[in-house]
């Protein structure tokens, strides 16, 4: 139930309230910023509204004024405060896992880095009740023996822009994914699906969404885990918006298209999603995943890349 404070009418649902606010000649963002005005904790400014449940959550405008408070608290207080946003969200989106390195950077939550200096992000984690799926501190280990040119890497025969791999390769067929090795045991029967920024924004968009769950499914079936390799760096991705190379008839927003990637995480714990700095990058870490010895299992991806370990 809604109810308006200029006219003390209510309404059943938020949508109807919404379209009310047109009698007052009201937008949405000036009825909640004048009648329930937020601030930054940080640098006083009120926050920026983009729907309801942003607003009502946001307690900074940036990342960086989210650091800069931080950095002004005392230790016991930044403790309290990084327990405290973090359940808060396990409550609210009623989480299973303990949020990856992607979920963490692409919400107004720090990284695990930044966890990671207060104290140890997996035991605070595992104190709130979420599960653990990565050691977060943990390296892929490449397993230079299993690199010997004695196997293949298959390659879909819809990949219609394969990586140059310093490896033997061979085209074929695959259910999921576009690229995985001959021998299945070496990797735990890992599969590698590769995106460019366009295509990582189009797959998660409302048109194709479904389209992809299909194929998470078939690998789940085959007990396969699914890597999403995007070759573009997390930074850009966040702020696609501002990317002169990505089309601006894009009608997606940031918010949107990675709110739909944090529930796939959440939904499928076989899925992982990397972004790398480009094509070279995006070659080099999948040898270094399919030739790991199966380590990448229990390695947050994102995290390992960022802290330049993978």
């Amino acid at each position: 139930m809604a109810k308006c404070k200029i006219c003390e009418k209510e309404f059943e649902n938020d949508r109807r309230f919404h379209a009310h606010l047109k009698a007052h000649k009201l937008r949405i963002i000036e009825y909640y910023q004048t009648h329930y005005p937020r601030y930054d904790l940080y640098t006083g400014e009120i926050i920026k509204f983009k729907n309801k449940e942003q607003y009502f959550e946001t307690e900074f405008n940036t990342r960086g004024s989210l650091r800069k408070w931080l950095q002004a608290q005392s230790e016991k207080e930044v403790k309290s405060y990084l327990k405290k946003i973090l359940l808060e969200r396990k409550e609210k989106k009623n989480l299973i896992y303990a949020p990856c390195q992607v979920e963490l950077r692409s919400t107004k939550i720090p990284s695990i880095v930044f966890y990671d200096r207060y104290f140890s992000y997996n035991k605070i984690c595992k104190d709130i009740g979420l599960k653990n799926k990565y050691f977060s501190g943990k390296k892929v280990i490449e397993d230079s023996e299993h690199q010997e040119k004695k196997h293949k890497i298959y390659i879909d025969t819809r990949e219609q822009n394969p990586l140059k791999i310093d490896y033997p390769t061979e085209v074929k067929t695959l259910k999921f994914g576009d690229y995985t090795l001959s021998e299945k045991e070496l990797t735990c029967n890992c599969y590698i699906e590769r995106k460019s920024l366009a295509d990582f924004i189009s797959t998660m968009s409302v048109m194709n969404l479904e389209r992809f769950r299909r194929e998470i499914e078939r690998a789940k079936e085959a007990n396969a885990r699914l890597i999403i390799l995007v070759e573009d760096t997390l930074t850009n991705a966040l702020s696609f918006n501002f990317l002169p190379y990505i089309s601006k008839k894009i009608k997606a927003t940031p918010e949107f298209i990675f709110k739909n990637t944090r529930d796939l995480i959440q939904e499928y714990p076989h899925i992982q999603f990397l972004f790398v700095k480009g094509r070279k990058e995006s070659a080099r870490v999948m040898k270094k995943i399919f030739f790991s010895n199966c380590s990448y299992k229990k390695v947050d991806l994102q995290l390992a890349y960022d802290k330049k370990i993978l």
